[in-house]
């Protein structure tokens, strides 16, 4: 299976034998692995991450009332194993700040600061650039593709939550032919 060859990347070439959905894997990791890396770079003058970046989007976009930590969890990209050291850090760069409850001493309310908007409004093209730089090779169909077949993998998550859940989950089929 000589697949990777033809992307020419020759570090990813596999062994014989392996499958379609290991190979497909290995690649969509690789993938994300460098993807990353590239908008990291963005990030690494504001001190930033890809994971506190995503945690101030999901403030901006909360307003004034903010949000829990565990809201901000739930609407995380990707899972982050201490929620509370990134707020921490956040905080001391005075990018966010945590008002803790008059009702309920155990519910810390998380907002953007005016300065968290500044960084993030001046992070706005190059964070678009970047993205840009990364998937140009793809047309508009192609990502239009792309998006629909993450979204299928995805869905396969948020079916089993649901069905743990007791909850149903209906998948959207936009039209795209797989």
């Amino acid at each position: 299976m000589d697949t990777d060859k033809k992307q020419g990347d020759s570090a990813a070439t596999t062994d014989v034998g392996e499958s379609h959905e290991q190979v497909a894997y290995e690649l969509l990791i690789r993938t994300a692995s460098r993807l990353e890396a590239e908008l990291n770079r963005v990030f690494r003058p504001f001190d930033l991450t890809g994971a506190t970046y995503s945690i101030l989007r999901i403030l901006e976009a909360a307003g004034r009332t903010g949000r829990s930590c565990g809201d901000i969890s739930e609407h995380l990209i990707a899972e982050v194993p201490d929620m509370t050291r990134l707020l921490d850090r956040l905080e001391r760069l005075e990018y966010v700040q945590r008002e803790r409850s008059s009702i309920d001493r155990r519910m810390v309310k998380v907002t953007i600061t005016d300065r968290g908007k500044e960084i993030l409004a001046g992070l706005r093209e190059p964070v678009l650039e970047c993205h840009r730089q990364q998937l140009g090779v793809l047309n508009a169909e192609k990502l239009g593709i792309l998006e629909e077949l993450l979204r299928l993998v995805l869905s396969r998550f948020r079916e089993e939550n649901h069905a743990s859940s007791g909850e149903t989950t209906r998948i959207q089929d936009k039209g795209v032919s797989l």
